[in-house]
């Protein structure tokens, strides 16, 4: 459980520099494409050799840490557009309810145990995400009646896109694809992820849509340390045993708790009786989820 908990340390950590990102003027995907070439670093920091095999063609990984390269850039680019124009809490809901896909995986294709505690958790953890983010919008907010309606494929390219990631892992960890937080695997995954970053910063730094600046790189390095530890540390907890409708219901909404609780503590955001409520259920939860 310590390596779950430490997982849901380094996630919440990357919460609060994305907040300061915005204080600091950083441009995000500068920052994201240094953020994976540190993950690459610190992999072979790790491993005090270069991960990368010189026969990436055998790996039976090969194609699904490419493919999820992919995903993780197109899922930043939706969050980031949902976030932009329906606001953090519907962007934060929409990504974090991806844990419905690997749980489901895990139950119903993998037979792991699905008691009727672990089915009550999983919805409550559902709950506990929304109620968490939960506002009330004020009386300027732009309501969702007025939204274009064409506009819904983005937080729902993140939900997809997050599901995918969330079961590409789980699948990977129970085919023994990647046997004991191979970190081969997960710098190969950021070394591609940082190739279709590159080509999406080249044509914004040739369209002149982004001007390079040093101080993205320092927040890139910044992301990029807790950000290996975090996938890393994942797919350990994978492999301890608990199982993938234990590990991933209980890391999102664990990852939830502790940002909301840094988001109150450094940021000084307001704590509300939705808040309080979601607390409650998402200790909850994860009580019910691990029982």
């Amino acid at each position: 459980m310590g390596i779950l908990f430490l997982c849901i340390l380094f996630n919440a950590i990357i919460g609060v520099i994305f907040k300061m990102f915005h204080r600091y003027n950083i441009d995000n995907v500068q920052a994201i494409v240094f953020n994976y070439i540190t993950c690459i670093i610190v992999a072979t920091a790790v491993q005090r050799e270069i991960p990368i095999s010189s026969n990436l063609s055998e790996q039976p990984w090969l194609y699904y840490a490419a493919g999820l390269g992919l995903f993780f850039i197109i899922v930043f680019n939706t969050l980031a557009v949902t976030m932009q124009y329906f606001g953090i809490v519907i962007g934060t809901v929409f990504q974090k309810m991806s844990l419905i896909a690997p749980t489901l995986l895990a139950i119903l294709v993998y037979d792991e145990p699905g008691s009727v505690f672990k089915w009550i958790g999983i919805a409550t953890a559902l709950i506990a995400i929304i109620l968490l983010n939960y506002e009330k919008s004020d009386a300027n907010a732009q309501t969702t009646q007025q939204r274009n309606a064409t506009m819904w494929i983005f937080p729902i390219a993140t939900f997809l896109g997050s599901c995918v990631i969330d079961s590409g892992f789980y699948y990977i960890e129970k085919n023994n694809f990647a046997d004991n937080g191979d970190i081969g695997f997960i710098a190969t995954l950021f070394l591609f992820t940082s190739i279709y970053g590159l080509i999406i910063l080249f044509f914004r730094l040739v369209r002149q849509q982004s001007i390079f600046a040093w101080n993205n790189v320092v927040a890139g390095i910044a992301l990029g340390i807790p950000n290996f530890f975090a996938i890393y540390l994942l797919i350990l907890a994978l492999q301890q045993g608990w199982g993938g409708s234990v590990v991933f219901p209980v890391n999102n909404v664990g990852i939830l708790v502790l940002s909301a609780f840094f988001g109150i503590l450094i940021f000084r955001e307001r704590i509300t009786g939705y808040r309080i409520t979601g607390f409650l259920l998402a200790l909850t939860s994860i009580l019910l989820i691990t029982y």
